[in-house]
C-alpha cells in the first residue's frame, strides 16, 4: 500500500513536467550585436542590424574570416523601413530565416539626419523591448548609421565591437546615462560621435571608425558636433581624461605631453544679486611622457612656467565648449541640474522658466590646479 502511494505521488508530480515544448535552439537565433537608425523616406525610419555569421568567423573546419554570403565580411548587415521601429524590425525579420535576438546588442547608432529630428521616440521604442539592455552604448554617426555598421575595422571582428570599445574608453556613456539626462532639468545630452576613417588619416572613406568628438543636443535634437578642443573640454568636465595623454605648447612649435593620472571637477555656487555664479575647480595630476622642448623640469622656475601653460590650455578647452553651448541655450555641464538639487525652491520659482535665456550670461570661472608628479622622459638636455 505504501509503495502504491509513492508511485501515485510520482505520477502526479510528472503531470506538470511537459518537457521543452517551447524551447528555442541557438541555431534558430540571429544574435544582433549592433543596430542603427536612420531617417527613411516619407517620415519613415530605416532600421539596420549587424549580425555575426558563425560560418565566417573562423574556427574548427573553417578557413577563417571570409566574406559571408554577401562578401561584406564575417557579419550580415540587413536593413528595413517602417513607420516605427517595430515595423522596421519586422521588415527585416520577414527576410531572415532566424529570429532576431537583441539581448547581446553592443551599440545603438543613430544617424545624423535622424538625430536632428529627435531621438526620444527611438529610445522609447527600442529600450522598452524586454531584450534590450541599458548597458548598451548609444552613439551618433556623422552621416548614415548603416555606413558605420558596414565598416570593417582591422582590429575587431565587427564595427559594433570596435565602437563599443572606443565608447567605453572615451566618455563611457551608456543608454542608461542618456535616458537619465534626457528628462533632467538643467542638463543637456552629450553623446559620442563616430565617423568613417582609414588606417591612415587621409583615408576619409576608409573602413576604420573614428570616435574623438561629441554630438551635443538641445532637448532631444542634435544641435552641433564638437571640435577637438571642445571635445577635450567635455572630457575634462566629465572627469574622463584619466589615463589619456594630453599635449600642450611650452615654446614656439614645441610641446610637452603628460599622461593624466587623476582628473576631478568640483563646482562651487555663489548667488550675487539674485543671480547664480559658478566657480569650477579642476584638479589634474599626471606624469611627463614627452619633453619635445628639452626643458629642465627639475628647475622650479621652468616647472612653474610649464604648469602655467598646461593650466591655461585646460582652461581654454573648457571655456571653448561652455561658451559655444551656453550661447545656444545648452547646459553642457548641468549647472541648472546643480541648482535644481541644491536650491530647488529658487530653481522652480526664479530660474527654471528663463534658464535657457540666462545661460549666455551665466558667469563661470574655471580654476585649474595641475601638477606633474613624476617624469618618464626628461628630454635630451645638453649641459655645458
Amino acid at each position: 500500500m505504501k509503495k502504491a502511494r509513492i508511485l501515485l505521488l510520482i505520477l502526479f508530480l510528472l503531470i506538470p513536467l511537459t518537457g521543452c515544448w517551447d524551447r528555442t535552439e541557438i541555431n534558430d537565433l540571429a544574435f544582433v550585436v549592433g543596430t542603427g537608425v536612420d531617417k527613411g523616406p516619407k517620415q519613415q525610419y530605416r532600421f539596420s542590424v549587424q549580425v555575426p555569421l558563425p560560418s565566417s568567423l573562423g574556427g574548427t573546419g573553417s578557413s577563417g574570416g571570409g566574406g559571408g554570403t554577401s562578401g561584406e565580411g564575417p557579419f550580415l548587415i540587413a536593413t528595413g523601413t517602417g513607420r516605427n521601429i517595430r515595423e522596421g524590425v519586422e521588415d527585416i525579420q520577414a527576410r531572415l530565416s532566424r529570429k532576431l535576438y537583441f539581448a547581446h546588442r553592443r551599440v545603438l547608432v543613430i544617424g545624423e539626419d535622424q538625430a536632428k529630428e529627435g531621438i526620444r521616440e527611438i529610445l522609447n521604442a527600442v529600450f522598452t523591448q524586454p531584450q534590450s539592455r541599458l548597458s548598451t552604448f548609444l552613439i551618433v554617426s556623422k552621416g548614415e548609421a548603416v555606413k558605420m555598421l558596414k565598416a570593417q575595422p582591422r582590429m575587431e571582428l565587427s564595427s559594433a565591437e570596435a565602437m563599443r570599445e572606443m565608447a567605453k574608453a572615451g566618455a563611457n556613456l551608456t543608454v542608461m546615462d542618456v535616458l537619465q539626462n534626457l528628462d533632467r532639468q538643467g542638463k543637456s545630452l552629450i553623446i559620442p560621435m563616430v565617423e568613417p576613417t582609414g588606417t591612415l588619416k587621409k583615408e576619409r572613406d576608409g573602413k576604420e571608425v573614428l570616435m574623438g568628438r561629441f554630438a551635443v543636443f538641445k532637448a532631444d535634437k542634435l544641435s552641433f558636433f564638437t571640435s577637438k578642443r571642445e571635445s577635450h573640454g567635455i572630457l575634462w568636465l566629465l572627469e574622463r581624461m584619466k589615463k589619456k595623454s594630453y599635449s600642450f605648447s611650452v615654446s614656439k612649435n614645441k610641446e610637452m605631453t603628460v599622461h593624466i593620472n587623476e582628473n576631478s571637477v568640483h563646482p562651487n555656487l555663489k548667488i550675487v544679486n539674485g543671480n547664480p555664479e559658478f566657480a569650477v575647480s579642476v584638479r589634474v595630476t599626471g606624469h611627463l611622457v614627452e619633453n619635445e622642448a628639452n626643458l629642465r623640469i627639475e628647475d622650479p622656475a621652468t616647472y612653474n612656467k610649464i604648469i602655467e601653460n598646461m593650466e591655461e590650455k585646460i582652461k581654454n578647452d573648457i571655456h571653448s565648449i561652455l561658451k559655444r553651448a551656453h550661447t545656444q541655450g545648452i547646459d553642457i555641464y548641468g549647472f541648472g541640474w546643480f541648482l535644481f538639487k541644491r536650491h530647488h525652491q529658487k530653481w522652480e520659482h526664479e530660474w527654471k522658466q528663463n534658464w535657457k535665456s540666462m545661460l549666455p550670461h551665466l558667469k563661470v570661472t574655471v580654476m585649474v590646479d595641475a601638477d606633474i608628479q613624476r617624469t618618464t622622459n626628461t628630454g635630451n638636455v645638453e649641459r655645458n
